[in-house]
Protein backbone atom coordinates (compact mmCIF):
# COMPACT_ATOMS: atom_id res chain seq x y z
CA UNK A 1 0.00 0.00 0.00
CA UNK A 2 1.62 3.45 -0.94
CA UNK A 3 2.02 6.04 2.38
CA UNK A 4 1.38 9.53 2.49
CA UNK A 5 4.02 11.72 4.82
CA UNK A 6 3.47 15.26 5.16
CA UNK A 7 5.96 17.32 5.66
CA UNK A 8 6.46 20.95 7.92
CA UNK A 9 8.74 22.67 9.52
CA UNK A 10 8.93 25.88 11.98
CA UNK A 11 5.66 26.64 13.19
CA UNK A 12 6.91 28.62 15.88
CA UNK A 13 4.48 28.47 18.54
CA UNK A 14 4.75 31.10 21.11
CA UNK A 15 1.58 32.58 22.87
CA UNK A 16 2.59 35.87 23.90
CA UNK A 17 4.86 36.81 20.79
CA UNK A 18 2.86 35.02 17.79
CA UNK A 19 -0.21 34.14 19.00
CA UNK A 20 -1.21 33.45 15.08
CA UNK A 21 0.73 30.74 14.68
CA UNK A 22 -1.25 28.19 16.86
CA UNK A 23 -4.39 28.34 14.31
CA UNK A 24 -1.89 28.23 11.63
CA UNK A 25 -0.67 25.25 12.84
CA UNK A 26 -3.82 23.81 13.09
CA UNK A 27 -5.07 24.41 9.79
CA UNK A 28 -2.07 23.12 8.14
CA UNK A 29 -2.57 19.83 9.84
CA UNK A 30 -6.06 19.54 9.42
CA UNK A 31 -5.39 20.68 5.72
CA UNK A 32 -3.21 17.57 5.67
CA UNK A 33 -4.80 14.87 7.60
CA UNK A 34 -8.31 15.76 5.87
CA UNK A 35 -8.04 16.70 2.44
CA UNK A 36 -4.15 15.48 1.51
CA UNK A 37 -5.18 12.06 3.47
CA UNK A 38 -1.85 11.65 5.17
CA UNK A 39 -0.67 8.49 6.83
CA UNK A 40 1.81 10.40 8.74
CA UNK A 41 3.49 13.80 9.32
CA UNK A 42 6.70 14.53 9.65
CA UNK A 43 7.32 18.31 11.75
CA UNK A 44 11.29 19.04 11.65
CA UNK A 45 11.65 21.11 14.33
CA UNK A 46 11.50 24.86 15.90
CA UNK A 47 8.34 23.76 17.31
CA UNK A 48 8.30 26.73 19.61
CA UNK A 49 9.66 30.17 19.04
CA UNK A 50 11.41 30.63 22.47
CA UNK A 51 11.93 27.36 24.10
CA UNK A 52 8.82 27.92 26.34
CA UNK A 53 7.49 25.00 28.35
CA UNK A 54 3.85 26.01 28.25
CA UNK A 55 4.21 26.30 24.19
CA UNK A 56 5.30 23.07 24.12
CA UNK A 57 2.57 21.96 26.35
CA UNK A 58 0.30 23.92 24.11
CA UNK A 59 1.43 22.07 20.73
CA UNK A 60 0.93 18.71 22.82
CA UNK A 61 -2.74 19.44 23.79
CA UNK A 62 -3.31 20.60 19.94
CA UNK A 63 -1.70 17.10 18.96
CA UNK A 64 -3.79 15.10 21.02
CA UNK A 65 -6.87 17.34 19.74
CA UNK A 66 -6.47 16.02 16.47
CA UNK A 67 -5.39 12.34 17.51
CA UNK A 68 -2.01 12.23 16.28
CA UNK A 69 -0.50 11.99 19.61
CA UNK A 70 1.21 8.73 18.22
CA UNK A 71 4.12 7.43 16.96
CA UNK A 72 2.25 5.47 14.51
CA UNK A 73 0.86 9.53 13.07
CA UNK A 74 3.87 11.59 13.33
CA UNK A 75 7.58 12.25 13.99
CA UNK A 76 8.87 15.56 15.80
CA UNK A 77 12.49 16.08 15.93
CA UNK A 78 14.05 19.42 18.50
CA UNK A 79 15.19 22.93 16.76
CA UNK A 80 17.54 25.14 18.19
CA UNK A 81 14.09 27.19 18.56
CA UNK A 82 12.86 24.24 20.87
CA UNK A 83 16.67 24.83 22.37
CA UNK A 84 17.57 28.12 23.13
CA UNK A 85 14.37 30.39 21.94
CA UNK A 86 14.90 33.93 20.35
CA UNK A 87 15.00 37.49 20.66
CA UNK A 88 11.58 38.76 20.24
CA UNK A 89 11.96 42.21 21.01
CA UNK A 90 14.27 45.05 20.56
CA UNK A 91 15.54 45.24 24.12
CA UNK A 92 16.17 40.69 23.80
CA UNK A 93 18.91 41.45 21.26
CA UNK A 94 21.81 42.39 23.39
CA UNK A 95 21.22 40.20 26.07
CA UNK A 96 20.28 37.10 24.16
CA UNK A 97 23.59 35.62 23.70
CA UNK A 98 24.24 35.45 27.50
CA UNK A 99 21.25 33.81 27.78
CA UNK A 100 22.03 31.19 25.23
CA UNK A 101 25.26 30.93 27.33
CA UNK A 102 23.78 30.39 30.53
CA UNK A 103 20.89 27.70 29.47
CA UNK A 104 21.17 24.04 30.10
CA UNK A 105 21.04 22.84 26.74
CA UNK A 106 20.46 18.64 28.08
CA UNK A 107 17.96 20.11 30.20
CA UNK A 108 16.35 21.68 27.61
CA UNK A 109 16.51 19.06 25.14
CA UNK A 110 14.96 16.42 27.81
CA UNK A 111 11.98 18.91 28.11
CA UNK A 112 11.40 18.14 24.55
CA UNK A 113 11.19 14.82 24.54
CA UNK A 114 9.75 14.59 27.36
CA UNK A 115 6.72 16.53 26.11
CA UNK A 116 5.98 14.39 23.25
CA UNK A 117 7.34 11.20 25.16
CA UNK A 118 4.66 8.92 23.21
CA UNK A 119 6.36 9.92 19.66
CA UNK A 120 9.59 8.65 20.53
CA UNK A 121 8.55 5.06 22.41
CA UNK A 122 9.42 3.11 19.70
CA UNK A 123 12.36 4.58 18.54
CA UNK A 124 15.87 2.59 18.12
CA UNK A 125 18.62 4.74 19.82
CA UNK A 126 21.77 4.38 21.47
CA UNK A 127 21.80 7.74 23.03
CA UNK A 128 20.27 8.25 26.12
CA UNK A 129 18.78 11.74 25.00
CA UNK A 130 17.51 10.02 22.06
CA UNK A 131 19.12 10.79 19.26
CA UNK A 132 20.28 9.85 16.29
CA UNK A 133 17.38 7.31 16.19
CA UNK A 134 15.80 4.47 13.75
CA UNK A 135 11.61 4.48 13.38
CA UNK A 136 9.46 2.15 11.29
CA UNK A 137 6.66 3.38 9.66
CA UNK A 138 5.10 1.19 7.31
CA UNK A 139 7.63 0.78 4.31
CA UNK A 140 9.33 3.50 5.69
CA UNK A 141 12.44 4.12 8.13
CA UNK A 142 13.30 7.49 9.46
CA UNK A 143 16.45 8.25 10.34
CA UNK A 144 15.95 11.41 13.01
CA UNK A 145 19.09 13.53 14.12
CA UNK A 146 19.50 16.51 16.63
CA UNK A 147 21.55 19.19 14.52
CA UNK A 148 21.83 21.96 17.20
CA UNK A 149 24.73 22.74 18.22
CA UNK A 150 25.79 23.45 21.55
CA UNK A 151 27.02 27.14 22.67
CA UNK A 152 29.95 28.58 21.68
CA UNK A 153 31.48 32.03 21.66
CA UNK A 154 33.00 31.76 18.19
CA UNK A 155 30.99 28.82 16.28
CA UNK A 156 27.73 29.37 17.96
CA UNK A 157 27.20 32.45 19.43
CA UNK A 158 23.35 32.82 19.55
CA UNK A 159 22.59 28.83 19.40
CA UNK A 160 20.95 28.75 15.60
CA UNK A 161 24.33 27.08 14.21
CA UNK A 162 24.05 23.34 13.55
CA UNK A 163 26.25 20.28 14.03
CA UNK A 164 26.22 16.76 14.40
CA UNK A 165 29.07 15.22 16.36
CA UNK A 166 31.30 12.50 14.91
CA UNK A 167 30.24 10.03 18.01
CA UNK A 168 26.30 10.85 16.55
CA UNK A 169 27.94 10.02 12.63
CA UNK A 170 28.71 6.48 14.38
CA UNK A 171 26.24 6.02 15.57
CA UNK A 172 23.86 6.29 12.71
CA UNK A 173 25.83 4.01 10.77
CA UNK A 174 25.53 1.17 13.34
CA UNK A 175 21.64 2.24 13.50
CA UNK A 176 21.89 1.90 9.79
CA UNK A 177 22.73 -2.06 10.22
CA UNK A 178 19.33 -2.57 12.10
CA UNK A 179 16.73 -4.74 10.19
CA UNK A 180 14.51 -2.02 9.95
CA UNK A 181 16.53 0.34 7.98
CA UNK A 182 17.87 -2.60 6.28
CA UNK A 183 14.67 -3.81 4.65
CA UNK A 184 12.95 -0.41 4.36
CA UNK A 185 11.27 0.39 0.65
CA UNK A 186 12.86 4.19 1.81
CA UNK A 187 14.77 5.74 3.94
CA UNK A 188 14.03 9.10 4.79
CA UNK A 189 16.89 11.00 7.02
CA UNK A 190 15.22 14.14 9.28
CA UNK A 191 17.36 16.82 10.63
CA UNK A 192 16.28 20.79 11.67
CA UNK A 193 19.32 22.83 10.03
CA UNK A 194 19.06 23.45 5.96
CA UNK A 195 22.12 21.15 4.05
CA UNK A 196 22.08 23.28 0.71
CA UNK A 197 25.51 25.46 0.02
CA UNK A 198 25.73 28.85 -2.22
CA UNK A 199 26.01 27.14 -5.18
CA UNK A 200 23.04 24.96 -4.25
CA UNK A 201 20.89 28.11 -4.86
CA UNK A 202 20.98 28.06 -8.61
CA UNK A 203 18.80 24.90 -8.93
CA UNK A 204 16.21 25.26 -5.83
CA UNK A 205 12.63 24.66 -7.07
CA UNK A 206 11.24 27.40 -4.86
CA UNK A 207 6.97 27.20 -4.14
CA UNK A 208 6.26 29.86 -2.06
CA UNK A 209 7.65 32.76 -3.79
CA UNK A 210 10.67 34.21 -1.91
CA UNK A 211 13.34 34.83 -4.40
CA UNK A 212 17.01 33.00 -4.92
CA UNK A 213 18.59 36.26 -4.35
CA UNK A 214 17.21 36.38 -0.81
CA UNK A 215 17.54 32.88 -0.11
CA UNK A 216 21.58 33.10 -0.85
CA UNK A 217 21.79 35.97 1.63
CA UNK A 218 20.37 34.42 4.49
CA UNK A 219 22.93 31.14 3.48
CA UNK A 220 25.74 33.28 3.55
CA UNK A 221 24.57 34.68 7.72
CA UNK A 222 27.17 32.98 9.51
CA UNK A 223 24.22 32.22 12.19
CA UNK A 224 22.38 30.05 10.14
CA UNK A 225 24.74 27.10 9.46
CA UNK A 226 25.37 23.57 9.36
CA UNK A 227 28.83 23.12 10.15
CA UNK A 228 30.01 19.55 8.61
CA UNK A 229 27.58 18.78 5.72
CA UNK A 230 30.25 17.27 3.19
CA UNK A 231 31.04 14.61 6.12
CA UNK A 232 27.00 14.39 6.39
CA UNK A 233 26.15 13.79 2.88
CA UNK A 234 28.79 10.96 2.62
CA UNK A 235 27.56 9.29 5.74
CA UNK A 236 23.78 9.66 3.91
CA UNK A 237 25.38 8.03 0.84
CA UNK A 238 27.13 5.45 2.80
CA UNK A 239 23.89 4.27 4.59
CA UNK A 240 21.74 4.68 1.23
CA UNK A 241 19.68 7.59 2.22
CA UNK A 242 16.69 8.11 -0.56
CA UNK A 243 15.63 11.28 0.94
CA UNK A 244 16.68 14.75 3.60
CA UNK A 245 13.73 16.96 5.24
CA UNK A 246 14.62 19.58 7.05
CA UNK A 247 13.85 23.08 8.28
CA UNK A 248 15.49 26.44 9.22
CA UNK A 249 15.38 28.50 6.38
CA UNK A 250 11.31 29.56 6.37
CA UNK A 251 10.68 28.85 2.74
CA UNK A 252 9.00 25.42 1.25
CA UNK A 253 11.29 24.13 -1.75
CA UNK A 254 13.16 21.45 -3.08
CA UNK A 255 17.16 20.44 -4.63
CA UNK A 256 19.47 18.00 -5.00
CA UNK A 257 22.62 17.38 -3.09
CA UNK A 258 24.95 14.36 -3.71
CA UNK A 259 22.23 12.77 -5.77
CA UNK A 260 20.16 12.67 -2.64
CA UNK A 261 16.83 14.75 -3.57
CA UNK A 262 16.50 17.42 -0.36
CA UNK A 263 12.89 19.21 1.06
CA UNK A 264 12.92 22.30 3.12
CA UNK A 265 9.37 22.98 4.45
CA UNK A 266 9.59 25.52 6.80
CA UNK A 267 6.94 28.20 4.89
CA UNK A 268 3.77 26.36 6.13
CA UNK A 269 2.89 28.50 9.09
CA UNK A 270 5.62 30.75 9.16
CA UNK A 271 7.21 32.02 5.51
CA UNK A 272 9.35 34.22 5.10
CA UNK A 273 7.61 35.74 2.03
CA UNK A 274 3.96 36.04 3.14
CA UNK A 275 2.98 36.90 -0.36
CA UNK A 276 3.71 34.14 -2.16
CA UNK A 277 1.36 31.63 0.16
CA UNK A 278 1.41 28.65 2.53
CA UNK A 279 3.01 25.76 1.14
CA UNK A 280 4.06 22.22 2.88
CA UNK A 281 5.21 19.28 1.18
CA UNK A 282 3.98 15.68 0.47
CA UNK A 283 6.07 12.65 0.27
CA UNK A 284 3.81 9.68 -1.60
CA UNK A 285 5.85 6.78 -0.98
CA UNK A 286 5.01 3.20 -3.46
CA UNK A 287 7.75 0.57 -2.45
CA UNK A 288 10.66 1.90 -3.43
CA UNK A 289 9.33 4.91 -5.75
CA UNK A 290 8.65 8.67 -4.06
CA UNK A 291 7.10 11.18 -5.42
CA UNK A 292 7.53 14.62 -3.58
CA UNK A 293 5.17 17.59 -4.06
CA UNK A 294 4.55 20.99 -2.55
CA UNK A 295 1.14 21.51 -1.94
CA UNK A 296 -0.56 25.26 -1.11
CA UNK A 297 -3.07 25.03 1.29
CA UNK A 298 -6.43 26.09 -0.34
CA UNK A 299 -7.37 29.51 -0.66
CA UNK A 300 -10.25 29.57 1.77
CA UNK A 301 -7.41 28.80 4.38
CA UNK A 302 -5.14 30.80 3.03
CA UNK A 303 -7.49 33.64 3.74
CA UNK A 304 -8.32 31.83 7.17
CA UNK A 305 -4.78 32.41 8.01
CA UNK A 306 -4.20 35.91 6.69
CA UNK A 307 -6.97 36.89 9.19
CA UNK A 308 -5.75 35.54 12.09
CA UNK A 309 -2.60 37.25 11.40
CA UNK A 310 -4.24 40.39 11.10
CA UNK A 311 -6.30 39.84 14.26
CA UNK A 312 -2.73 39.10 15.74
CA UNK A 313 -1.60 42.32 14.62
CA UNK A 314 -4.48 44.19 16.12
CA UNK A 315 -4.14 42.44 19.70
CA UNK A 316 -0.16 43.57 19.96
Amino acid sequence: MPMRIAHLSDPHINLKYHPQHLPRLRRVLEDALGRMRADHIIITGDLTSNADARDLLTIRRLFESLGILKSSKLTVIVGNHDVFGGPHLADDLLAFPDRCRRLDYDEKVSIFQDTFAELFSDMITMDAQGYPFLKRVKNVCLLGFNSIARHSLLQNPVGSNGNISSEAHRQAFELAKHHAWQTAGSRIALLHHHTFRPRDVAHLEVADGISRGGIAARIEQHTLKLHGKRQLFKLFKAMDVDLVLHGHIHFTGSYTRDGIPCLNSAGAVYPVFRGGGYYYNVIEVDKKEQTCTAVKLEKKLTKALQEDNSLAMSVR
